[in-house]
């Protein structure tokens, strides 16, 4: 009797597809459970940021997308106010461990244990500081509150075989952006400083941020950040290749800048480096207010008349600095969400050159923040879809080679926290391989203590 050849399709009971169904659903709950959680922590921030604006007389424009347009400018009233930033950003420097979004995330992925409080001590700090005027990202706070919520659910349920920690970051940063297949994919390609992506990443990433958003948006609306409709041709390919040029040498300014002043101010003490970034904060608050916070609102006004040409290239110079001042002194929140004010502003000051290169600000502005994104974060599939959930596909002829120029021409670290995919053995999948940690270079060895990695 001849043997029964194997069936090549799976069945149901086969190993993998066991696991599926209950990491399809456990996905999604941690996603949604993040969502929720995000949005009343972001409801908190929103909070906190309007008391903090009512008492130092200043209150930042929201991004069209959540909030509107909206501000106020009266001043600190009286002036010596503004100078109690300082004191403030000392006093909240306690509160965090140093180790920020990718650190965190390293951690989890390779199956340690984070320093005891680390994570809500990050998500507080950086709510804070971002009420406090900081001009980092809230994907800070929100990306390490799902990392968190994931991690312990994957603790908590072995039987997934893991994963649910990026479904949990995923939603934390697909809500921050209101674009949860960009949030996916910026959440695994922070891990990886290659364009070789985990697939047991993605999967419960792209199942967590969907489910996210779904509950994050009934709160905040699911309106893009920077609702920027427009559509270009392939007549837009040269604009995309100087813009892409021009990003690229943002990005390395922004990065390498940052670099070598958190070498710099390291000798400080911590709570002194941020003092340092409140003071500069402070005098800003005086002298020139559209600097401070996030900045997409800035962005979305940047593209109409409303600022001159000068106007505009000051504040992208002063943005830079409090930019360079913040990574430098390693405060707390994101670098992504600066990447896309960086390369929005520099977007649309390009927008303002006549000649055949003219282009819609909007649809300039789109191609330069997502541009600066991908060198600066190393995410170029991120970058991309994140134009395109934001402005539509009809932009990609402009964002894509402005991405890829950034990308390639970006510098590139991969002694940083994120890891490079593990060769992979002949029986063995490339994008199934478990990464392994490659030793650090002298100088560069983590700790548990503010000196350690930040995300």
């Amino acid at each position: 009797m001849r043997p029964r050849p194997p069936n090549p399709f799976p069945t149901l009971w086969d190993e993998g597809m066991r696991h599926l169904g209950p990491l399809i659903l456990y996905s999604a709950f941690t996603g949604a459970l993040t969502g929720l959680l995000v949005a009343l922590l972001n409801l908190a921030l929103r909070a906190l940021g309007q008391l903090v604006g009512l008492f130092f007389g200043y209150l930042p424009p929201e991004a069209p997308g959540e909030g509107g347009l909206l501000q106020a400018f009266t001043g600190p009233s009286p002036w010596p106010l503004a100078f109690l930033l300082p004191l403030l950003f000392a006093l909240t420097s306690l509160l965090g461990t140093g180790k920020g979004l990718a650190a965190l995330l390293l951690l989890s992925r390779e199956g340690r244990e984070a320093p005891r409080l680390a994570h809500p001590r990050a998500v507080l700090g950086g709510v804070l500081e971002l009420a406090l005027y900081s001009p980092l990202g809230r994907e800070g706070p929100f990306g390490v509150l799902g990392l968190w919520l994931g991690s312990a659910l994957d603790r908590r349920f072995p039987r997934v075989g893991g994963g649910l920690a990026f479904a949990g970051l995923a939603a934390g940063l697909g809500a921050a952006f209101h674009a949860p297949v960009a949030g996916a994919l910026l959440a695994t390609e922070i891990l990886y400083r290659s364009l070789l992506l985990e697939a047991r990443a993605l999967t419960p990433a792209l199942i967590g941020a969907l489910s996210g958003f779904a509950l994050y948006g009934a709160f905040f609306g699911y309106t893009p950040l920077l609702p920027f409709r427009v559509e270009v041709g392939l007549e837009a390919l040269p604009g995309g290749l100087l813009t892409g040029l021009l990003a690229a040498l943002l990005s390395a300014s922004f990065t390498e800048g940052s670099r070598l002043l958190e070498r710099r101010l390291k000798p400080l003490a911590f709570p002194l480096r941020h003092g340092l970034l409140g003071l500069a904060l402070g005098l800003g608050l005086l002298f020139l207010p559209e600097a401070l916070g996030t900045g997409l609102g800035w962005v979305a006004v940047a593209t109409t008349p409303l600022l001159s040409s000068p106007a505009l290239l000051h504040l992208l110079l002063a943005k830079l600095l409090l930019l360079l001042l913040a990574q430098g002194t390693r405060a707390y929140g994101g670098p992504y969400t600066p990447a896309l004010v960086l390369g929005g502003l520099l977007g649309a000051l390009l927008a303002r050159l006549s000649g055949p290169l003219a282009l819609p600000p909007e649809a300039l502005a789109l191609a330069g923040g997502s541009a600066v994104l991908a060198g600066v974060a190393r995410a170029p599939f991120a970058a991309t879809v994140l134009a395109a959930e934001w402005g539509g596909y009809a932009t990609l002829p402009l964002v894509l080679p402005a991405v890829l120029l950034a990308y390639v021409l970006s510098p590139s670290h991969p002694w940083e926290e994120g890891l490079k995919e593990a060769p992979a053995t002949p029986e063995e999948n490339p994008s199934e391989t478990p990464p392994r940690r490659e030793p650090s270079p002298p100088g560069q060895g983590g700790d548990a203590g503010p000196g350690s990695p930040r995300g």
